[in-house]
């Protein structure tokens, strides 16, 4: 009996199988000279919005800050950061402690804001919502430049992968791409 209903599908199926590979477009085939003299179409890529954060978007980056204050306060007895090195050792510590479940997206989004943050001094970076088309996103922007560093969503994708989180190695990895890109920007300025 299965096997009749997989039959009849199929036969129903058929019928728009073949419309829909009609309508296919047949492949090309080229020449190695056809390929040299090939336009390529090469989609505009759309430049992304660049602006300063609104007043909706300073009020969720605060509220995520505080809910890591919240956490180290409550889990930890740590009252104070200081947007330095030396707060790296107590994000570690809310990781290494299991504080914060693996399905809580929101917390770890607000370690990325506190990370974020020690990034901001440290580099004197700044935030700045961008937007292009995948979507709106806090970003962290170094001058009026084009570099950009992306630190809210750093640990929940990470978490998401299974990957492990060492925050002293993601602050050095980061702080070489920055330095990287400033050095690039400032060759960029000589002339």
């Amino acid at each position: 009996m299965m096997r009749r209903i997989i039959i009849s599908f199929w036969v129903l199926c058929l019928p728009s199988l073949l419309i829909a590979a009609a309508d296919e477009p047949e492949v090309l085939t080229l020449t190695p000279d056809e390929l040299a003299k090939y336009e390529f179409e090469v989609e505009e890529e759309e430049p992304a919005t660049v602006t300063p954060l609104n007043m909706g978007q300073e009020y969720i980056l605060s509220s995520q800050r505080q809910l890591v204050k919240d956490l180290m306060a409550r889990r930890l007895g740590i009252l104070r950061i200081s947007q330095t090195e030396s707060d790296l050792k107590i994000l570690q510590s809310l990781i290494d402690k299991n504080v914060i479940s693996q399905s809580d997206i929101r917390s770890w989004q607000a370690l990325g804001v506190v990370f974020g943050d020690i990034l901001v001094k440290q580099h004197q970076l700044q935030w700045v919502s961008y937007e292009d088309e995948y979507g709106a996103n806090k970003a962290l922007q170094w001058k009026d430049t084009e570099n950009f560093v992306f630190p809210v969503t750093l640990f929940s994708k990470r978490v998401q992968f299974k990957e492990d989180i060492v925050m002293t190695e993601l602050y050095q990895e980061l702080s070489q791409i920055i330095e990287g890109f400033k050095t690039y920007e400032q060759r960029l300025k000589l002339p």
